[in-house]
């Protein structure tokens, strides 16, 4: 498939932006799960438009595994994005592979020159945004990875893009969180605080919502870029804000869990022993899971912030959760994947892979894919 022209791309990705927000929206209105069929794909970082962290997909209890890719020399900490049967994924020194998502072999491959890839990247309509941790915005070709447009931001990027109708939205170690141009790259608008910004940029009642590292959740305007308001945080963040009900869940480094709506703080929760940087959560109705530097994974009940389990582990887990059907699973620093039960937090699988495990699984047509820093990415599901 060729790439569509310029103005016939906006016009596809304006109306397969709007469909998946206005679709996620609806769902979490009923406080109802999505089908499998919902949102089968996995374009973003978090998995979908609320940056909720669920795959909507069928999913054997008892995973195997049905291939591994090797990068040349290199390894991953950028999660995968995975649409139309094809992963998407950059390794750490600045190769960006498109891969079958069946078999794992090989599409299309491009190096590029001092650079390298710790984030996720967005597949949209034909298009991959992805940033690198020199600060360069890149758009490929998705059928061939040419490159379309390339933006030099000021600051790494380390986290992905969010794509909104005729918008791309890029945060950076810099501070800044950029509106670009879909089609040419271009800055729209520039949002800028005094220290970094590394969460993937949520958007909630229409407001881009922001987790910094100066303490503060700020709400952004995504027409014009002008700060809305904000709340002060009990510490610094890099997590990025997941969506449920118009509330939006993450933690701080200083080891605080938080349920707010608009400017209002619902509820917040500390494990007091274990005060440790908290990464990106994954939530439904059921639970919100998250995990920590402190060897914990944590589940809360989304309504009350009441602790429903916790998991304990010898090393830090990085890999931020996320929710198939009725497990949750992660990754840890010393290379090992666990499946735990999303109710109880029993185990239910587990898989060691050697090197470490610092990027996300993402869970797409029954299958489930994450790579370690030793260059190996993992296929998982049912032969």
């Amino acid at each position: 498939m060729n790439l569509p022209s310029e103005s016939r791309c906006a016009g596809q990705t304006t109306g397969f932006i709007s469909q998946l927000v206005l679709l996620s929206i609806v769902f979490e209105i009923a406080g109802v799960s999505m089908s499998h069929d919902a949102f089968a794909e996995w374009p973003f970082e978090r998995g979908d438009a609320t940056a909720s962290g669920v795959a909507h997909t069928q999913f054997p209890a008892e995973p195997k595994q049905l291939w591994r890719f090797e990068a040349d020399e290199s390894g991953f900490e950028a999660t995968a994005v995975i649409s139309q049967g094809k992963v998407y994924v950059g390794d750490f020194d600045g190769t960006f592979y498109a891969l079958h998502l069946n078999d794992g072999s090989e599409i299309w491959k491009k190096k590029f020159e001092n650079s390298g890839f710790l984030s996720a990247a967005a597949i949209v309509e034909g298009r991959v945004y992805v940033g690198d941790y020199n600060g360069v915005v890149r758009c490929l070709n998705s059928e061939n990875g040419d490159e379309l447009w390339r933006h030099q931001a000021r600051g790494e990027c380390y986290a992905g893009p969010n794509v909104l109708p005729n918008r791309v939205l890029v945060t950076t170690e810099a501070g800044e969180l950029l509106s670009l141009d879909p089609n040419s790259g271009k800055v729209q608008w520039r949002f800028e605080i005094e220290a970094p910004l590394r969460c993937w940029p949520t958007v909630v009642d229409g407001s881009v919502l922001l987790a910094g590292c100066d303490s503060r959740l700020h709400a952004v305007d995504p027409q014009t870029g002008k700060e809305i308001n904000g709340v002060d945080l009990d510490g610094q963040t890099g997590a990025t804000p997941a969506r449920w009900r118009k509330s939006v869940f993450f933690g701080t480094v200083s080891g605080t869990f938080y349920r707010i709506q608009g400017t209002e703080i619902i509820w917040q929760y500390r494990d007091d022993e274990r005060l440790q940087q908290i990464f990106s959560a994954a939530l439904d109705q059921r639970a919100v899971v998250y995990s920590n530097k402190a060897k914990r994974v944590y589940a809360l009940d989304p309504i009350s912030g009441e602790p429903k389990w916790q998991f304990p582990v010898r090393t830090s887990v990085e890999s931020a959760p996320v929710i198939v059907g009725d497990t949750v699973y992660f990754g840890t620093k010393r290379g090992r994947l666990y499946g735990l039960d999303v109710a109880t937090g029993k185990e239910r699988w587990q898989f060691e892979a050697g090197g470490g495990f610092v990027a996300s699984p993402a869970v797409s047509d029954g299958r489930l894919i994450v790579g370690n820093t030793d260059g190996n990415l993992y296929c998982f599901g049912q032969n």
